[in-house]
């Protein structure tokens, strides 16, 4: 996956377990995984990915309305509590997890239907977070706004036996040597239907099955409704083999304690997710955001010998990258002046709010992702932050 950056990229990053220091920065007041002090309820109310959830929560403890007066953004996690109120005088639902679920939430509250069984209304929810893009329209009610860039690789066990370095792959059912034995690749071992022997291209093998196989590998997914599980299974084929089923080998994602219960496994994990997960103390003590480290020991795996990170930054030539993207409604942006301050044009607050005590370290890659400012090229499209017109749907 080719990535061009027109300008800059900056992305701290680790491919270890170990902490990742990103020094002192200036403390910054006290919040956690969902809207507290004061205001209790925001102006602008997001919900969504998992991936996306720790940069805005950081943003949402920068970033003040137009009035310069309350901080404007209530990011709510994609897990903890069963059920949200993000408004005073609104319902309280079902907590969305995950990309899906946040679009669908986003979408209820604006046409007033239901979601998880209770009705929204237009004011409920401003924003989705979400981790994948979706089949854009020409001039879809919907706006998908790049925020970011993040790229995705799978995590594993130190000590299992999955391989550190597993080509993603040209194709499904790919034997390059035609010998019979498919060769092992990230596209071909989440496509099996079977217990399956699979080979390197110096012919060792090695078996891929489900969790009660006792395969050397083991692969994992993250749970319905994740923008990164739609985005692995686009990456890796369109469908996901039975040995990778719903009913036993899911996972919340960027959550590596399945690779402490399953040694073999291996499970996608964003990288970005793992850089802030690494920094967890920091981000807390300098942002006030309490970021959950969920790597449990796990390390990151190499992508056709490119490793997730060079020199403490996220590879730009890393073959599976993707942006990350604000969810809205477009019409609302005219009507909406926070709203609009906040995620249209790319000198928006998103994108340019920085560390507390810094006027240049942006919040973005603190919190581990890529800078989209000046444009970012993947797979032969341009990603713009801020873009609002570019990526819609209905």
């Amino acid at each position: 996956m080719q990535i061009n950056n027109k300008r800059r990229f900056g992305v701290v990053a680790a491919v270890s377990a170990a902490a990742i220091a990103l020094g002192s920065f200036g403390a910054a007041g006290a919040a956690v995984a969902d809207p507290s002090g004061a205001p209790t309820y925001r102006a602008l109310a997001g919900v969504g990915s998992d991936t996306t959830q720790d940069l805005n929560n950081g943003l949402s403890s920068v970033i003040l309305d137009n009035a310069g007066t309350a901080l404007a953004l209530g990011s709510y996690n994609a897990t903890g509590s069963a059920t949200i109120k993000t408004k005073a005088t609104g319902p309280t639902f079902n907590r969305p997890n995950g990309s899906g679920n946040g679009v669908a939430a986003l979408k209820a509250a604006k046409t007033s239907t239901a979601f998880g069984g209770v009705t929204l209304s237009p004011t409920d929810v401003q924003f989705a977070r979400s981790s994948s893009a979706a089949s854009f329209v020409p001039n879809g009610r919907y706006s998908y706004i790049p925020l970011a860039l993040d790229a995705v690789t799978y995590a594993k066990n130190p000590a299992g036996a999955a391989p550190s370095n597993i080509p993603l792959g040209t194709s499904t059912g790919q034997d390059t040597d035609g010998d019979g034995i498919l060769d092992l690749t990230l596209r071909n071992i989440y496509t099996r239907n079977a217990t399956t022997t699979l080979e390197t291209s110096t012919n060792a093998v090695y078996t891929v099955g489900n969790q009660a196989s006792g395969a050397q590998i083991v692969p994992f997914i993250p749970q319905s409704g994740s923008g990164t599980r739609s985005f692995w299974q686009t990456t890796v084929g369109g469908s996901f083999g039975s040995i990778v089923s719903d009913n036993a080998n899911t996972v919340q994602e960027h959550d590596g304690t399945i690779t402490t219960t399953v040694t073999n496994a291996i499970v996608p994990f964003s990288i970005a997710q793992y850089v802030a997960q690494g920094n967890s103390s920091v981000l807390q003590s300098e942002y006030g955001v309490s970021v959950s480290d969920r790597r449990e020991g796990a390390v990151l795996g190499q992508v056709n010998g490119i490793a997730p990170v060079v020199s403490d930054a996220l590879n730009t030539a890393f073959p599976i990258a993707r942006p990350v993207f604000t969810v809205v409604e477009y019409a609302e942006l005219a009507t909406n002046a926070e709203l609009a301050s906040a995620f249209q044009g790319d000198t928006a607050k998103a994108y340019t709010a920085t560390r507390p005590g810094s006027s240049s370290a942006l919040v973005i890659t603190d919190f581990g992702f890529g800078d989209l400012a000046g444009g970012v090229t993947v797979n032969g499209v341009t990603y713009e932050p801020g873009d609002t017109t570019s990526y819609r749907v209905n």
